[in-house]
């Protein structure tokens, strides 16, 4: 019978199988030299304690270092920017709640200080909002972080004082709160949005900032302070 080329490969590869199945059996070895230090038990690789295990799994790479997030904003927010990263904030002398004059420079942190720009808004939406940024603020850096060298001040943008002590002491805030009653101040910082906190280092340099406060903003802010005070790395 004739079988094709295809055939007859597949009837050696099956007989030569076969053939070393039946040479194993039998104790026996292919034909030819075994190779250099080959025999019927096991070799020990160099350096290699009997018995032991050796990782070979390579090492996984430390995490870079944790660093202030960097500002990213859309090229219409950045048009309403008039400081940014770098800049310093601009000095003025705003009323604070009890009608005294304060500046805005001798309330700043030892280390950093968090400046919020705010307003109340037009709704009662916008007002729970505010209250609750107020909050925040308070929880979040002023009662952890003021016995570290971290201030916060926040700034009012055109409401009137009677409604910003009103919102303050619903949020607790007992951080200094100042009055930008005819927007003079923020009128040097942005053309519009609100709310803004920034981050400002012992000198009043700007090391971060954002256009918001939402969820993000909040965690971009707290690892921006723990960076700035080392403790992350």
């Amino acid at each position: 019978m004739r079988h094709s080329a295809g055939a007859r490969w597949m009837i050696l590869a099956g007989a030569l199988a076969v053939g070393c199945w039946a040479g194993c059996r039998n104790g026996s070895t292919p034909e030819g030299p075994l190779p250099s230090g080959a025999s019927g038990e096991a070799q020990a690789v160099p350096g290699e304690a009997e018995g032991s295990d050796v990782d070979t799994t390579p090492a996984e790479e430390p995490p870079p270092p944790r660093t202030i997030p960097e500002v990213h904003l859309l090229d219409a927010d950045r048009e309403t920017c008039l400081v940014g990263v770098d800049d310093p904030m601009p000095e003025a002398e705003l009323v604070d709640l009890d009608g005294e004059k304060q500046a805005l420079g001798e309330l700043r942190g030892e280390k950093l200080t968090v400046v919020l720009f705010w307003t109340s808004g037009d709704s009662e939406f916008s007002a729970m909002r505010a209250q609750a940024l107020l909050e925040d603020l308070q929880k979040d850096v002023h009662e952890p972080y003021a016995e570290k060298g971290v201030g916060v001040v926040a700034v009012n943008e055109g409401d009137t004082a009677e409604s910003v002590k009103k919102l303050v002491e619903e949020a607790a805030a007992a951080f200094p709160s100042l009055l930008d009653a005819d927007g003079a101040l923020f009128a040097k910082v942005a053309k519009e949005k609100l709310p803004r906190p920034y981050l400002l280092d012992a000198e009043g340099k700007i090391l971060w900032f954002d256009l918001e406060y939402s969820p993000t903003t909040r965690d971009n802010l707290m690892q921006a302070i723990r960076v700035a005070l080392g403790e992350l790395q």
